[in-house]
């Protein structure tokens, strides 16, 4: 048994060495739905806002392309010793992490093509962990990390929201994600993506009750550029959301929201090593949201926390989500204040 445990180190070692210098395979994109409050992304008034999203993960697997959780790797050891075979590793896995994103949010007092032009910074800091135990028979070893620091900034340059008649709330943003966090090909303690992504989203709201409930629907579209030092650029994904926000009374609102995303072309490149092979497929995930809001301080201060899960995920890791965000609003360049 010490002879075979052996033989399957000296397996997986042989193999992280020899993709230890290449491009992940694993590209999920920048965008994680189901993630955003409902009404989020409604225009607001003008000013600035100030928000602070704090995201709690965690995932115990990953669901390969046929929508199958992957908990054992087998290995043909016949060429390094015939008399073994096929041997099957067991795996168990944890991943944890905490992202936090304060948002800087400006909208303005004047209007292109009758919207309100608006705009954002977004920095943000991550923490992960992993725990990695593999087994077979009474034979185990167990591997563990972390990495922090400074994600990959994001941006809006460009967002244009328009409100028809307090009925229905129309917007359009465009977000740069620019690759500002820790990237290194083959190291194991990335923070960033390592390449650029280009998003562009259309947020629709349609009120009734005088705003108390809110439908939401909102296309989301991301192009990728060339991860950092390769030739490899990740395929691009469409996200459609939709829920709905509840005012139960004018300080507690309820949400519900639903969200799935879709690779919809090919990563690309002379370096995609993975072309061709079992890890050669489109990743897709779905998540639905829960979550709850209060206004302890009316019209300036929200607190709410949600809890979301993953579903119907292929070729990536399936996790489970609590977020807890605040929305400050300190009545900056707003209207009023210039009256």
């Amino acid at each position: 048994m010490k002879k075979l445990f052996t033989l399957l180190v000296i397996t997986l070692l042989t193999y992280s060495a020899a993709t230890a210098q290449r491009v992940s395979a694993y590209q999920a994109g920048s965008y994680q739905p189901g993630l955003m409050n409902v009404r989020d992304l409604a225009p607001p008034e003008a000013g600035i806002v100030f928000l602070d999203y704090n995201y709690w993960n965690n995932s115990n697997s990953f669901v390969d392309r046929f929508g199958n959780k992957v908990s054992s790797l087998t290995f043909d050891l016949s060429p390094i010793d015939p008399e073994i075979g096929e041997v099957t590793l067991d795996l168990d896995q944890q991943i944890s992490g905490y992202a936090n994103v304060p948002v800087f949010f400006y909208s303005s007092k004047f209007k292109i093509l009758g919207a309100r032009y608006m705009a954002s910074i977004n920095p943000s800091y991550i923490t992960s962990n992993y725990r990695m135990n593999m087994h077979v028979s009474d034979s185990s070893v167990t591997s563990t990390g972390n990495s922090s620091g400074f994600g990959d900034l994001s941006f809006i340059p460009l967002g244009l929201g328009w409100s028809i008649q307090d009925r229905v709330d129309i917007s359009f943003f465009y977000m740069v994600y620019a690759p500002t966090g820790r990237y290194e090909t083959g190291a194991d303690d990335n923070i960033g993506k390592g390449y650029w992504t280009h998003q562009f989203q259309l947020p629709v709201y349609l009120y009734f009750m005088e705003k108390a409930t809110a439908l939401f629907v909102m296309p989301t579209f991301e192009m990728n550029g060339k991860v950092k030092d390769s030739d490899v650029r990740p395929g691009s994904r469409f996200t459609i959301e939709y829920g709905i926000s509840q005012y139960v009374t004018p300080w507690l609102e309820l949400e519900i929201i639903n969200g799935h995303n879709w690779q919809v072309s090919d990563d690309t490149g002379d370096d995609v090593w993975w072309r061709d092979t079992q890890l050669d497929a489109r990743d897709q995930t779905s998540s639905i949201g829960f979550g709850v809001g209060v206004w302890p301080w009316a019209g300036r201060l929200n607190l709410r926390v949600k809890y979301a899960m993953d579903y119907g995920t292929k070729q990536r890791y399936q996790s489970n989500f609590l977020s807890a965000s605040i929305i400050f609003i300190p009545n900056i360049l707003t209207e009023k204040a210039a009256k």
